[in-house]
């Protein structure tokens, strides 16, 4: 099992750099090689981001949302107790509630947390937590 961001599933959607690898990871959760797993704000993340994308037509919008949600991931529903942990991480780390949302779920879950996200990278500096370019590699 592997925890994605919103910014992995926006490449399978839409056309930018690193989507052939981000479609790796796709391509496996299709194929039932990989279970993906999301924290249920990813939905509100990907939402918002088709909402107000300049460029992206509604038509595009929609059918972009529209295909994520036939993919049926793995949602984790948040309790207090988990975003105690959120909160606690995102101060001690130095990055946002919602980042660390991902980094937890996927810590919780002893898996990776695979990210395009170079800075969170950078300021978590945690074994788990994996550049989308690495995705696969051990």
């Amino acid at each position: 099992m592997v925890v994605i961001d919103t910014s992995i599933v926006y490449k399978w959607l839409r056309e930018e750099d690193q989507r052939n690898l981000a479609l790796k990871i796709l391509d496996d959760f299709l194929d039932k090689k990989q279970e993906v797993m999301v924290p249920d704000l990813l939905l509100y993340e990907l939402a918002n981001v088709l909402a107000t994308k300049k460029g992206l037509s509604d038509k595009t919008a929609l059918e972009a949302w529209t295909y994520f949600s036939d993919l049926n991931l793995k949602y984790y529903y948040p309790t207090p107790a988990f975003m105690s942990k959120c909160l606690e991480f995102a101060r001690n780390k130095g990055v946002s509630v919602y980042d660390s949302a991902f980094a937890i779920l996927a810590e919780e879950n002893n898996c990776e947390f695979i990210t395009a996200d170079e800075q969170f990278i950078e300021k978590t500096n945690l074994p788990f937590v994996r550049h989308l370019g690495h995705y696969g590699f051990k």
